[in-house]
This record gives structure tokens, C-alpha cells and sequence, in this order.
């Protein structure tokens, strides 16, 4: 979702039933990769700790900020078919329980990191583009929050997936990098892109 289709039509602004269903979405991706990582972390091979830990942290945070969505939610009964903190769509929904089943800790890892993380940022990025400082403000602070969470742990997961670069491993990785963008964007991404741009 970077590029073209990470940007934000300039004349949209957030009413409250665009925001009930963008944060919906942000909150259902950032509660589904918090269940995934910990899972995943649960699954990791002994000698694979340090992937372990870095799920089990980065599954952690996302969580936290997940319940931080949540808070977000406007409390109306009128909104109610857009604040159900469901998944955005079928097709998002069935792609991450497709991805859940691919094995191999640091294969996920290479997922999480380039992958995951990468269009859950993005979808955020795109967000604050609709935001206003004086309406939004505590939207933009969760999203900042968030943000600086998945930027550290990216970083962290960079330097780890460092250690196990090879002539061996990198295709391994590419490949399924690359399998599961491709699945997501079959999907419309993990957050969908009709749900950030209205369509």
C-alpha cells in the first residue's frame, strides 16, 4: 500500500462513520496480528529464541495498541454496522488464516517484519493523511503510538533477520515474502484499501 495506493483522497475528511469503520479495520489488523505473533511465538523451534522473543514482544505491543483502538470507538447506537470491530472483509479475513498456516520461524519472522508490519503502517500513514490536529487529536496520538511501536520493532526484526541471511535462506525468504503480498493484495491488503479510500 505504498505509493499511489497509499495515498489519501486530499478532499475526504473523517466523519464519525468513516472513523468508526477505519479504526474498526486498524483495530481488527493490529488484534489479528497480536493473536498471530503470539502464536507463531508459541510454535518457534528451541534454538529459535530470539525469534521467539521478538514475536512474542512485537505480538505484545500490537496488542496494547489494539485496545488503545478500541477507545477510539464512537459509542453510538447509530454507528453500530461500523463499530463492531470485525474483520473489514472476507477476503482479509481468510488471507491472514492462510498465512497463519505457513511454517518455518524465520520465514514468518521475514513475513511479519516485510509484510505484516509494512502494511499496517501503511494503512496508519494513511490515516493520519485524513486526520486534523483539532478534531482528531486523539486519533493521531494512538496512530503516533503505533507507529513508533512498529518502527522499532521493525528495526529490531531487521537486524535479526541480519544473523540469518544466506545464499540458502534469502530466496527462501523472498519467496515467501512474496507469496504472502501477493495473497493479501488478491485480498485488497490487510487492511483493504477500499476501506481507506471510501470506495
Amino acid at each position: 500500500m505504498s505509493g499511489e495506493s497509499g495515498r489519501m483522497d486530499p478532499g475526504r475528511t473523517l466523519t464519525a462513520e468513516t472513523t468508526a469503520v477505519l479504526v474498526s479495520s486498524l483495530h481488527w489488523a493490529s488484534k489479528s496480528l497480536f493473536e498471530l505473533f503470539v502464536s507463531w511465538a508459541s510454535e518457534v523451534e528451541p534454538d529459535r529464541g530470539d525469534v521467539a522473543s521478538w514475536l512474542s514482544s512485537t505480538g505484545r505491543h500490537l496488542g496494547e495498541q489494539a485496545q488503545s483502538l478500541a477507545g477510539l470507538m464512537p459509542d453510538s447506537v447509530l454507528l453500530a454496522d461500523s463499530t463492531g470491530l470485525a474483520a473489514p472483509s472476507v477476503e482479509a479475513e481468510e488471507a491472514l488464516r492462510a498465512v497463519r498456516a505457513i511454517p518455518g520461524s524465520v520465514v514468518r519472522l521475514a513475513i511479519a517484519h516485510r509484510v505484516l508490519l509494512t502494511q499496517l503502517s501503511d494503512a496508519c500513514e494513511a490515516l493520519q493523511q485524513l486526520a486534523e490536529p483539532h478534531a482528531d487529536a486523539p486519533l493521531l496520538r494512538v496512530l503516533g503510538f503505533l507507529l513508533l511501536d512498529i518502527a522499532n520493532d521493525r528495526e529490531r526484526a531487521e537486524l535479526l533477520l541480519g544473523s540469518f541471511r544466506g545464499p540458502e535462506t534469502d530466496p527462501r525468504l523472498d519467496e515467501a515474502v512474496s507469496e504472502v503480498e501477493n495473497r493479501l493484495a488478491s485480498a485488497g491488503g490487510l487492511v483493504p484499501a477500499g476501506v481507506l479510500h471510501g470506495t
